[in-house]
């Protein structure tokens, strides 16, 4: 004989797997535009009017007044000289100043949607149980 005969019957098992979807989301980018910022140095040309002033000693000598000598060099009656004691001239310059600020930033608008998604989903369902007899107590 063999050593089963003693032991106790146990029915096969059957294991069933119930399985349902599960919601899963991926967002993805979609990339409009792109921006690159830089400052650019652009050239202007102006014209600008000035006064430039030169001072200027007029000597003229007259007849009949003492004798004038300018350089070591005497003056004869209605004889003039001139004499630059100063003169503008003009010196440009430049100076870099700030003429604007500029404030660069990024907004985001974030939307809040609903999308309603059918996620289905396995029960067990028995349909129809026999039974072979009376015998059977099959109420648990």
């Amino acid at each position: 004989m063999s050593d089963d005969a003693g032991a106790e019957h146990t029915p096969p098992r059957q294991i069933i797997e119930l399985r349902e979807e599960r919601l899963t989301v991926e967002k993805r980018r979609a990339v409009y535009a792109q921006a690159t910022v830089s400052r650019e140095r652009r050239v202007r040309e102006e014209t600008v009017r000035l006064e430039l002033v030169t001072e200027v000693l007029v000597i003229t000598a007259h007849a009949g007044a003492p004798g004038v000598q300018v350089d070591g060099v005497a003056l004869a009656p209605g004889e003039t000289r001139e004499i630059v004691l100063y003169q503008e001239r003009a010196l440009p310059g430049k100076d870099v100043v700030v003429t604007q600020e500029v404030t660069l930033t990024t907004q985001r608008d974030i939307q809040v949607t609903m999308t309603p998604v059918e996620l289905a989903y396995e029960e067990l369902v028995v349909n129809h149980i026999e039974t072979k007899g009376e015998d059977d107590d099959r109420t648990e």
